[in-house]
């Protein structure tokens, strides 16, 4: 009995200082700001793309990592397209394989292309996911270099391309 009296006195103490985190409703956002900087970043420009990829390079690869201390390339595409165009991506490779439209002819893509390629080190079929940037160049999280830029003709990569989506913004 006395234990769970200690116990009872414990938690009560500690209930004081715990606060909940404040609810954001309608009444403490203003709205048409958040409306405004949605609508800007669907606009985004390839340079605002390009400041984004910066700001992950060198993040470590983590198979099924989601945060900047380790993350896989589905989660480096879905972060950078939250980040530059406000746009929630699926959280795999496959699911995000069937957002947008294709882009049938390499020289048609465009900065924020989706570019997709198979049989990479995570495995057989469509396996691995980057981001256009431009002059032939995609950023991509990989297995040995963590986030980075490659160039869509690598040895590597020309071989395994499967092809791109645009995702309109």
């Amino acid at each position: 009995m006395l234990r769970f009296l200690i116990l009872l006195c414990l938690l009560a103490a500690c209930s004081c200082s715990i606060r909940s985190a404040p609810r954001y409703t309608a009444d403490h956002l203003d709205s048409d700001s958040a409306v405004r900087e949605l609508k800007k970043r669907r606009r985004a420009s390839p340079d605002r793309l390009a400041r984004v990829v910066e700001g992950y390079l060198g993040t470590p690869y983590k198979w099924g990592g989601t945060t900047r201390t380790g993350m896989d390339c589905s989660a480096f595409a879905r972060a950078v397209f939250r980040k530059t165009y406000g746009i929630e991506l699926p959280r795999t490779v496959k699911q995000i394989y069937r957002v947008g439209r294709s882009v049938s002819q390499r020289q048609d893509l465009k900065p924020g292309d989706l570019v997709f390629f198979r049989d990479t080190f995570s495995g057989p079929g469509l396996s691995h996911v980057g981001v256009y940037l431009s002059k032939g160049n995609f950023a991509h999280v990989g297995v040995s270099t963590g986030a980075t830029i490659t160039s869509l003709n690598h040895p590597y990569f020309r071989p395994r391309y499967i092809g791109a989506r645009r995702v309109e913004r």
